[in-house]
């Protein structure tokens, strides 16, 4: 995760270990907002295992977008962030969890109006 003034980013990528992976995400949001690399503050950096791990959905490639939870549910998943990588299998997770996130709010606005 990044912070700066407009919030926080949540930054993926893919990097041959945790050093190299911070360098490349410190280079490229130091780039990305015109700001000095010792500006830029990374926290909470985790690998795939790690977020596999800590996750708790079915399907475990959509437990890497997982930020929060209440029990054994996902109360909070990332919104809009930043791939530094190309990888069509990241980003069709991505494309196919915020797809079911739109089809569940707008069948219970559907259910509300039925109401």
């Amino acid at each position: 995760m990044f912070g700066n003034a407009h919030g926080e980013s949540i930054v993926f990528l893919m990097a041959g270990s945790r050093d190299a992976a911070q360098k490349r995400a410190t280079d490229a949001l130091a780039a990305i907002h015109g700001i000095a690399t010792d500006d830029v503050h990374l926290y909470h950096l985790a690998s795939l295992r790690e977020l596999i791990d800590s996750g708790v959905s079915e399907d475990e490639d959509l437990r890497i977008f997982e930020i929060a939870w209440k029990g054994p549910s996902v109360s909070a998943w990332a919104e809009h962030p930043l791939f530094l990588t190309d990888d069509p299998t990241l980003l069709g997770k991505w494309a196919e969890l915020y797809a079911d996130l739109a089809r569940e709010l707008a069948t219970s606005a559907v259910n509300r109006a039925r109401s």
